[in-house]
This record gives C-alpha cells, sequence and structure tokens, in this order.
C-alpha cells in the first residue's frame, strides 16, 4: 500500500487546539482513533466559518453528513498539551457529497512544522426520517462552500 505523502492546499481554514490529557493512551500519545476527534471538530468549526453550523444542516434541512470513506496516515505522534493547527479544505463538491482534506501540524519550539496525521473524508448527505436516504447537499450548504472556495 502506497503511503500518502502530506498535501499542502488552499483554500484552507485553521482550528487551533490543545491536545488534552483524555486522549492520550498507555504510550504517552495521542490514541490512534482519537484523531478523529480533532478532526471532527475542525469541521464543525469549518462549517461555523461558512455561516453554515452543522445544527442549522440537522435542524433545518434534517440532513447529516456520515462518513462513507476515509483514508488516514500518521506522519508523527502528538502528545499531552501540544499545540497543534488542524488544517481542513475541500477537495471535491458534488450534488450529494463532498471530500474534505484535514491535516494536524505541530509548530516546534524551533519554529518548524511537523505534519503528524492527515486524512481524506468522503462524506455523503443523508437525509428522511431515518437518515438512511442519500439526498442532495443542501443548495444554501453548497453555495457557501463554493463562494468560499472562490474566495468571496
Amino acid at each position: 500500500m502506497e503511503r500518502m505523502k502530506p498535501r499542502f492546499f488552499e483554500p484552507y481554514h485553521c482550528t487551533i487546539l490543545r491536545i488534552p490529557l483524555y486522549e492520550i493512551d498507555i504510550g504517552g500519545g495521542v490514541y490512534h482513533g482519537n484523531y478523529f476527534h480533532f478532526f471532527e471538530i475542525a469541521r464543525d468549526d469549518f462549517f461555523r466559518h461558512l455561516g453554515f453550523p452543522y445544527k442549522k444542516l440537522v435542524d433545518e434541512y434534517l440532513m447529516h453528513l456520515t462518513v462513507a470513506q476515509v483514508t488516514c496516515t500518521y506522519f508523527a505522534p502528538l502528545h499531552y498539551d501540544d499545540m497543534v493547527t488542524v488544517v481542513t479544505g475541500v477537495e471535491e463538491l458534488r450534488s450529494r457529497s463532498i471530500v474534505m482534506v484535514q491535516r494536524i501540524d505541530r509548530k516546534e519550539l524551533d519554529g518548524a512544522i511537523t505534519v503528524c496525521v492527515q486524512a481524506l473524508f468522503a462524506l455523503v448527505c443523508v437525509g428522511g426520517k431515518e437518515g438512511r436516504r442519500v439526498s442532495s447537499l443542501p443548495e444554501p450548504f453548497r453555495n457557501a462552500i463554493k463562494k468560499w472556495l472562490n474566495g468571496v
């Protein structure tokens, strides 16, 4: 399997986080599954930045974005109290789905940036009473993303 290389992309949205103690495993680093908590926090922050909080998607449109596929590559471990930046971008926007790329970077004491982990998320819009029906992304949500991608 070929290892995904770190990607640098524009435009991007940054979310700054401090690694909390409860995300750390017995080995002293962030448990591999817990990185997804940071990605989720950053995606939520990104949607808020667009003026389209996830709660709006759920409450007003009765829609959810469900993870259909994820690819994640770990480059360097994170530890308790690390200050990190979660960089979020949109790789592809379709009528019913969005592919997002997210990267967690740590700034070292000498100012260098270490790419720690990167993931690609394919998110599919689902709706209906039980959230089982693939649906089109709400047009206002798609427009907010398009506007952001075009730098408007």
